[in-house]
């Protein structure tokens, strides 16, 4: 038996009951154990890193601003009652409002499930409702367009427009990439109607990685997508999906891409598998890539260029959903991290006074996952201030909980959520998860 960090609550991988489970440190790593009375124990691996350097990714962290207003009230207790419920810790810094099931891709990697044969969407009216439920329970935070496949809709610059006309101001599409490659009077359409950035789904610089995640040669159309974000002057974050001994090896790559790209490219979102979805079997040590992982990744395949201390764990409990970092493209051609662990967070960066974690992480995004217009045209023009402004990268990372490593207390405090067409606002973990069939606790229309 491990040494003993910490005590939380889980679920049952089998039977969703909620169980007692533990956190402990074994062999150099740490595990979440926990016991189902009718369906047995299990043990997964959290983070590949001792039991010290886990518990110091949350020096520092606070729970955040409870929601302004609770759409359900606490009656079987978290994880069944979202909504969000009173007894939620903090406010979303990010929502994500699925415009449709409908997918235009078929993809073997896939938490949402989605396909062309799901044909639910919810009407202009249904979403309207949707982004003013977002407006009352958490206010204005930023909106990720998803899906499915938001692109499917020839209606999507009405949805963007509507968003806007609510109030948020900071709006993200969430795209596989086609139809923006294949239509630029399509991604036109979407920016002029308020969209901010293209939130690109791209899991590596070869097609072998992209015939395993998403069963098709794919990376011409991601760099044609690219392409035309440039000339329509629309920022671009890429959100690769790590799988273990598929594209792990390419962290390092996909950032040297990312930067070859600047200033079109604002960021890197890494998204290390989590078993939802299509992926119900128990993952064992060899399929996790904790947050130790890919920072190590990063530093080893950049050469150093990327180090550890260059990114900060999230300020909000609990800490270990993900870390933050920003760097400055010198004229010289490299990195220079202005995010420092001994500094303190990146997502105070520029602040006086601390906000509350989730208003932080708000004004992060916002701030930086967008293109400025008037940036310089020339890689070798503008002065340091004028490059911190428009020649940078951030570099973030969220491994999402699924049925094996949910832990209740970081669900609690999580931020990411979904806002559904029946005006629930669900914690984006809860939201996806499947047990070991794949049965969802929370069931799509």
């Amino acid at each position: 038996m491990g040494e003993l960090l910490s005590e939380t609550e889980s679920l049952c991988p089998v039977c969703l009951k909620k169980i007692p489970a533990r956190k402990v440190e074994d062999n150099g790593k740490v595990y979440l154990e926990k016991t189902c009375p009718e369906h047995g124990e299990s043990k997964v691996l959290i983070w590949r890193q001792d039991a010290r350097h886990y518990l110091d990714w949350t020096m520092g962290s606070e729970k955040g601003s409870g929601p302004l207003h609770s759409f359900t009230t606490v009656d079987k207790d978290c994880p069944y009652d979202c909504g969000l419920c009173p007894e939620h810790w903090t406010r979303a810094c990010t929502m994500v409002l699925e415009v449709t099931l409908r997918c235009d891709l078929r993809c073997p990697v896939c938490f949402a499930s989605a396909d062309e044969n799901r044909q639910y969407e919810p009407d202009i009216e249904a979403i309207r409702g949707m982004y003013e439920a977002v407006m009352e329970g958490v206010g204005a935070c930023t909106i990720q367009l998803s899906g499915g496949e938001p692109t499917v809709r020839h209606d999507l610059p009405q949805i963007i427009a509507l968003g806007r006309e609510v109030g948020f101001s900071h709006i993200l599409i969430n795209t596989n990439g086609v139809r923006i490659a294949r239509e630029p009077d399509y991604l036109r359409r979407i920016k002029d109607a308020g969209a901010n950035a293209i939130y690109l789904q791209f899991d590596g610089v070869t097609d072998d990685v992209y015939r395993y995640t998403r069963g098709r040669n794919l990376f011409n159309i991601k760099r044609q997508a690219l392409a035309n974000c440039a000339l329509e002057k629309i920022g671009v974050i890429l959100v690769p999906t790590i799988v273990p001994s598929v594209n792990d090896h390419q962290l390092g790559d996909i950032i040297q891409f990312a930067k070859s790209w600047i200033p079109t490219v604002k960021g890197v979102h890494f998204q290390p598998i989590s078993y939802l979805g299509r992926y119900p079997h128990p993952p064992g040590d060899e399929d996790r890539i904790t947050i130790p992982d890919v920072i190590r990744a990063l530093e080893c395949q950049t050469d150093g260029e990327l180090k550890w201390q260059d990114f900060l764990p999230r300020h909000a409990q609990d800490s270990h959903c993900s870390f933050s970092s920003f760097f400055i493209l010198t004229r010289k051609g490299k990195l220079q991290a202005m995010s420092n662990l001994a500094r303190g967070r990146v997502t105070g960066w520029g602040s006086y006074t601390e906000p509350p974690p989730e208003e932080s992480s708000r004004r992060f995004m916002s701030r930086h996952w967008r293109l400025n217009e008037s940036c310089c045209q020339s890689r070798d023009a503008g002065d340091f201030y004028s490059r911190l402004l428009n020649y940078y990268l951030t570099i973030t990372c969220m491994p999402f909980q699924d049925v094996w490593s949910m832990d209740i207390d970081r669900l609690r405090g999580c931020c990411g959520h979904v806002v559904t067409p029946g005006r629930q606002i669900i914690p984006f973990c809860a939201y996806y998860l499947t047990n070991s069939s794949g049965q969802r606790l929370y069931p799509v229309p």
